[in-house]
């Protein structure tokens, strides 16, 4: 006989016999003819009543719950599947579907969407037959900027945001074990709170992050949390734990908590049954290890959900021991004070813009740790979680910002002005982008503060954010930008966020203000300083060592914070170029800006956009010079000297440094010095942190003019700085040919030419410059030297140079000579010229010794005062040179092998193998010849463009010379003190140019950075120069 039975997770009626599917059809038929009407009656009512149970059993979530995604759940395969990958697109109702990669943006996929038009993202997928009976989610970790999500067919919900993870309980609207279409309708709003396509410069939106679904079965868990709270020693912990529940009979959760080094933690109590709802449970710890930026120690703890059958779910998370307090104006984590040295970090993907992936988050994570940064803020959104998961591993303390910004300040154009601080028509989109992104991501140990809004004035829509991410996360201090606007009334901000103080820490801002990095009683945080000269386009182009120059302000700036005690930190914006290279669109038509003051550059090539490329990496990853200003300037083991006069031969050196670690004794580190090509680990002194004390070195037969390359290493054994000692002073002298043969004059109707072994310089009697002058037989000097004068009139610094500035300067076709003459004393042969730069006079003196030497020296009248760029001679040279080698007294007594500014040099001029306009370069980022934000300069289109380093002034330098071939230097420009500088300079038609300034400076450097501030006059100088 068949047997029935009821189950609730079966088919009501079921057959139990061997019989083939239509045999069972049968059977049913028959036996339901064979029930009688009243017991029919009853078992329809038991499955109502069943069905009506199961319903009550298993409410809907709600709509901002947050979920964690289960490692195992019972009777699930597949707990969780990815819905990354190729999705179906279109771009309007008049373009037929096409195909598009998620997670990235469209634009960079060649769909150049607009704002306010929406486009379609259409996905099928096939849920696993064994989720039926289970909770259904669908998260989305960032669509920008408004969704529409439609499941089967069905409209499911709407949302606005960008960057924050929102999920939604799709149980009732897909189909287990069958195909499902998953449709989202995404529109790029002008209106967005977060204003990310504004300063992205181009519409951003489309699906930017991670899709998932993933289930959860009818007992679970949700809006699950933890802290630490730690004793008044420090030493032992609680660690609480809080969440929601939904609750079947008889459930209960088991908590394991394992140490980082695998063993088990042993806890009183460990099991809790499951209330609905809210439910808080305590697991105090006796002794655990500490998390800290420089000690990221990770507990590992275990959530099993049971009940009387087993195994329900299992989940587990990282756990950091850890508490955050605010003591006046200092922040302390772990009793400990700290401070913040880091930058500021967008998303961006070189392919697909203002995206990420694990591999890039990693990347990130650890280049912020080999720069020596223990802080980041992640500007202007939330980051990933496994950006943060990669900072909770690391040691890196982040400032977790939402996604609003420029709310009635900077928005441009049609997205101006953007005053929704005080209207409630935005007050749920300002409150969901706080929820989702607390409710994801407070149980990080890294996340050190919140941030809830970028350079905004103060409203209600503020004020309701700091009302619920205060009452939800008590635990964190909060930040926001700008505190000014707030004026009189109650406070939104537990520290003061500031930026773009000057190198001394002195700013006022919205009526707020610091002195000395300090403020108002509070931390002051400078979230944003040390602006890289993004916006100087030609300086940028003609001579990227204005990047190398920058690193003098981001340590004078961290010099002085760290020694003021209300400074608790600062951020460089940026740590990454701001450029995306934009496709030729498949759809629609490219454009160049959002901005109204974002001119386009001329010769400007491809359809790059952005703000520029003002990162310490750019968007491939490639370290520029300011990445190792970054490491230095921020090391936390500062040598207080490179240089020893006073030293004794056979006894220890002692030298001074600064332990500037929060948590760390130099003891935890390891020391290594070579001296004369052998290395030696020292025993690491007992330095506290924040303290300073001394390095002994054991005796050796120290020698005046020898160097010590000192180097710390973690534990390890990453490089943490490095340092050169130089003992003695040294006189530096330029090698010459011992050749002394007496010079020989010959003059021709149009020439003078001095003649010498090895070289000839003819002067032209039409110009009274030098022409076609050779050295070892070839041509290397084509005319010179030129008065090179640069010089900005009206006193302007900063952004305002590149759109406001008057500028003096002295043009190669603007001379007339005045005046030649020759004479010949002691065996040199000196010239006298004298001419005229339209309303500037110029006197060039020249000797030339038989050994090759040429010493000028120049000066002018009638020039403009202001503030100088450039004063020196220049000489265009010929294309008979390809490398560069020098030797200089660098800011840094030490950088690293083939660094971009190094103290000693060799670079070729040329690089011919470049990577086309959006391509992945092969090359490190010195070996560009083409400018990947710009793409072109003047010189970037001729026939041989230069490279980065080739074009890059080298300051301060001993000797800079220019060879060629294996051959010797041909041209050599010295200076025993250290006082010139030099750089290379490509003109549009491929003229090499050499300039040899005796000042300089870069006052268009920007944002409170650091310049020297010269006036230009009086403008006159001494070089010299060996052929």
């Amino acid at each position: 006989m068949p047997v029935l039975f009821m189950s609730p997770h079966r088919p009501f009626f079921t057959l139990r016999e061997g019989r083939t599917g239509r045999e069972q059809v049968i059977l049913k038929k028959r036996f339901m003819k064979n029930i009688p009407k009243p017991l029919l009656l009853f078992l329809c009512c038991c499955l109502f009543f069943q069905t009506a149970a199961a319903s009550i059993e298993k409410q809907p979530l709600p709509e901002e719950a947050a979920h964690h995604i289960l490692q195992k759940a019972a009777g699930i395969r597949r707990p969780a599947i990815s819905l990354n990958g190729t999705w179906q697109f279109q771009y309007s109702p008049s373009h037929p579907f096409t195909t598009i990669r998620i997670p990235g943006e469209a634009a960079m996929q060649g769909y150049a969407i607009e704002h306010d038009k929406p486009y379609i993202y259409r996905k099928t997928f096939t849920l696993p037959a064994d989720y039926s009976g289970n909770y259904i989610i669908l998260r989305f970790d960032g669509v920008y900027s408004y969704a529409r999500l439609s499941i089967n067919g069905q409209f499911v919900r709407e949302h606005h945001g960008g960057f924050t993870r929102w999920e939604t309980d799709i149980t009732p609207y897909v189909r287990p074990g069958q195909t499902n279409e998953l449709q989202l309708e995404v529109t790029d709003r002008l209106d967005d709170i977060s204003y990310a396509s504004g300063y992205a410069h181009h519409p951003i939106g489309g699906i930017l992050r991670n899709v998932t679904v993933f289930a959860l079965p009818p007992a679970c868990l949700y809006d699950f949390h933890f802290s630490t709270d730690l004793d008044d020693s420090f030493r032992d912990a609680v660690l609480k734990i809080g969440y929601r529940a939904q609750v079947t009979g008889g459930t209960f959760v088991e908590y394991t908590l394992t140490a980082p080094d695998g063993r088990k933690v042993e806890l009183a109590q460990n099991r809790f049954s499951l209330q609905e709802n809210e439910n808080t449970n305590e697991l105090p710890v006796s002794a655990p290890l500490k998390w800290d930026a420089e000690h990221p120690n990770l507990y590992t703890l275990t959530v099993t959900l049971c009940n009387e059958d087993g195994v329900i779910s299992q989940t587990s998370h990282r756990v950091g021991f850890r508490e955050i307090k605010i003591d006046g104006d200092r922040m302390l984590v772990n009793g400990k004070p700290v401070k913040l040295r880091g930058a500021c970090r967008h998303d961006i993907h070189p392919r697909l813009g203002r995206t990420t992936t694990p591999e890039l988050d990693s990347l990130d994570a650890t280049l912020f740790k080999q720069a020596n940064m223990n802080f980041v803020r992640t500007s202007h959104y939330p980051p990933s979680e496994k950006f943060l998961e990669y900072c909770d591993r690391l040691g890196i303390y982040v400032e977790c910002e939402t996604a609003v910004c420029f709310v009635d300040t900077y928005r441009q154009k049609n997205y101006a002005p953007g005053k929704s601080q005080d209207d409630p028509a935005f007050t749920s989109r300002y409150l969901s982008q706080c929820r989702e992104m607390v409710k994801s991501f407070r149980s990080h140990p890294s996340i050190l503060l919140w941030s809830i809004g970028n350079e905004s004035v103060y409203g209600i829509n503020f004020q309701q954010s700091w009302d619920w991410v205060k009452h939800t996360d008590p635990t964190r201090p909060v930040i926001f930008s700008y505190p000014g606007s707030v004026g009189d009334r109650e406070k939104i901000y537990d520290i003061l966020s500031m930026h773009y103080q000057d190198v001394n820490g002195n700013i006022d801002q919205w009526n707020r203000s610091t002195r000395n990095f300090q403020g108002h009683g509070i931390p002051a945080l400078f979230d944003e300083w040390a602006h890289p000269a993004c916006y100087t386009y030609t300086t940028l182009q003609n001579d990227p060592n204005i990047r190398e120059f920058w690193g003098i302000s981001i340590d004078k700036m961290w010099a002085g914070l760290f020694d003021a005690p209300g400074g608790l930190g600062g951020a460089i914006w940026g740590y990454i170029d701001e450029t995306f290279m934009l496709p030729e669109p498949q759809a629609g038509t490219a454009f160049w800006k959002e901005f109204a003051r974002t001119a386009k550059p001329e010769n400007y090539q491809g359809n790059c956009v952005g703000y520029g490329e003002w990162g310490i990496v750019d968007v491939w990853r490639r370290q520029k010079p300011e990445f190792w200003a970054t490491k230095k300037a921020y090391s936390p083991v500062k040598l207080l000297t490179t240089q020893i006069d006073l030293f004794t031969t056979g006894h220890p050196l002692s030298l001074p440094v600064y332990n500037r670690f929060d948590h760390t004794n130099l003891d935890e580190i390891k020391i290594v010095y070579n001296y004369k090509g052998k290395e030696k680990q020292i025993l690491s002194p007992s330095v506290a942190p924040h303290q300073k004390g001394e390095i002994i070195l054991p005796a050796h037969n120290w020698q005046a003019g020898e160097n010590i390359l000192i180097q710390f290493f973690s534990h390890t054994d990453a490089l943490i700085d490095a340092e050169q000692i130089t003992l003695g002073k040294t006189a530096r002298s330029s090698s010459v040919s011992e050749n002394k043969s007496p010079l020989r004059i010959e003059e021709t109707s149009d020439k003078i030419i001095v003649k010498g072994d090895g070289f000839e310089i003819p002067f032209c009697k039409s110009s009274g410059l030098i022409q076609n002058a050779t050295s070892k037989g070839k041509v290397i000097i084509e005319e010179g030297p030129f008065v090179h004068l640069d010089i900005n009139l009206n006193h302007l610094t900063g952004a305002e140079v590149r759109k406001s500035a008057s500028k003096y300067q002295t043009f190669e076709t603007d001379w007339q000579k005045k005046e030649l003459s020759y004479t010949n004393e002691g065996g040199q042969v000196i010239f006298t010229i004298s001419g005229i730069y339209k309303t500037t006079t110029a006197e060039i003196k020249i000797a030339i010794s038989p050994d090759g030497r040429m010493k000028l020296s120049y000066h002018t009248s009638g020039e403009p005062n202001g503030y100088l760029r450039e004063t020196g001679l220049s000489f265009r040279l010929t294309e008979n040179f390809n490398r560069i080698q020098w030797e200089r007294k660098g800011y840094w007594s030490y950088y690293p092998s083939g660094a971009f500014a190094g103290n000693s040099g060799t670079e070729p001029l040329y690089h011919k193998k470049q990577a086309a306009y959006g391509e992945a370069p092969t090359q490190p980022w010195k070996s560009d010849t083409h400018n990947y934000y710009y793409w072109a300069d003047s010189g970037a289109d001729c026939l041989h463009p230069l490279t980065q380093a080739a074009k890059g002034m080298k300051e301060n330098i001993y000797y800079y010379s220019l060879l060629s071939g294996k051959r010797k230097a041909l041209l050599t420009v010295t200076s025993s003190d250290a006082s010139l500088a030099c750089r290379l300079h490509k003109q549009a038609n491929g003229q090499l140019i050499l300039y040899v300034n005796d000042r300089w400076d870069y006052p268009e450097i920007a944002w409170g950075n650091y310049c020297k501030t010269l006036p230009a006059t009086p403008c006159r100088g001494e070089m010299e120069i060996i052929f």
